[in-house]
């Protein structure tokens, strides 16, 4: 029977174990006691890790919210509170919006954040999305064509500019994404530049609420989604680096929009 660990204590085990029967988790420590020192060590450090209180919230808000009616009546915004580049009688106003954004980005105040956690299964590929060569006769891959388009406008800042590029990838593809930017050289950026952070996790939960284990000793967790990418910044110690740079402005976009513009300055302005 497992009481205590170089990972752990028995009143820290209690402590824990209390914790997740408080929220309705208790379940997850049935056969806790067989399992062996190390995976017992290994399954209080991950067990430890998960605000568990916080997570079972998520899940009891979000099927609590599952076929409500809004209170609310969704109106249209109104006039003059929004704007757009496709109205051709906005003309002025876009030129001031790209001058605007070259300014900052001259300024080295622009940084771009690619949500890159997803692996290109769906296009049939078991690498990274990013890797994906969507058939140009340049053969390119999107990290490819979004390295150039960075290198690009700093290039248009008159070489002055600095466009940091923080990348958050995910478990499956973290290793494979920093080992391609490796091989490329960083596509033509310098590797400083490149900041990599993976998204979070969380525990996958069954209709009725209860966590899932992978296994014995293991809880299921699956990625956070792209609205994880707020707390990765935090966590992960991006938000100081773009601090310390100076940048204060950012352009987040999805890897597999390939006709992105990358840092655009008319919406950066």
């Amino acid at each position: 029977m497992v009481q205590s660990t170089a990972s752990f204590t028995s009143e820290s085990l209690a402590a824990l174990k209390q914790r997740y029967a408080e929220a309705g988790q208790g379940h997850v420590f049935k056969g806790f006691d067989e399992l062996d020192d190390k995976t017992a060590g290994e399954f209080f450090g991950q067990l430890s890790g998960i605000e568990v209180e916080r997570v079972t919230g998520f899940f009891k808000n979000a099927t609590a919210a599952h076929g409500q009616e809004g209170g609310d009546k969704i109106e249209p915004l109104e006039a003059g509170s929004f704007a757009s580049a496709l109205d051709r009688a906005q003309a002025d106003e876009r030129a001031q919006w790209r001058a605007e954004g070259m300014r900052l980005i001259g300024a080295n105040k622009v940084a771009v954040i690619l949500l890159a956690g997803g692996q290109g299964s769906r296009l049939g590929s078991s690498e990274p999305k990013g890797c994906y060569d969507i058939g140009l006769p340049s053969q390119s891959s999107l990290f490819a064509i979004q390295a150039h388009r960075i290198r690009r406008l700093q290039q248009l800042s008159g070489n002055t500019a600095t466009i940091p590029w923080l990348v958050m990838t995910s478990g499956p593809t973290s290793a494979a994404t920093q080992a391609t930017f490796a091989q490329a050289d960083y596509f033509g950026l310098r590797e400083e530049d490149v900041f990599f952070f993976n998204q979070g996790v969380l525990p996958c939960f069954d209709f009725d609420g209860h966590i899932l284990l992978e296994q014995a000793g293991r809880v299921a967790v699956a990625p956070n989604g792209n609205g994880g990418v707020y707390e990765a910044l935090r966590v992960s110690g991006a938000l100081d680096w773009l601090r310390e740079r100076g940048v204060e402005h950012v352009h987040s976009y999805c890897v597999d929009n390939c006709l992105v513009r990358v840092a655009d300055p008319e919406f950066v302005g």
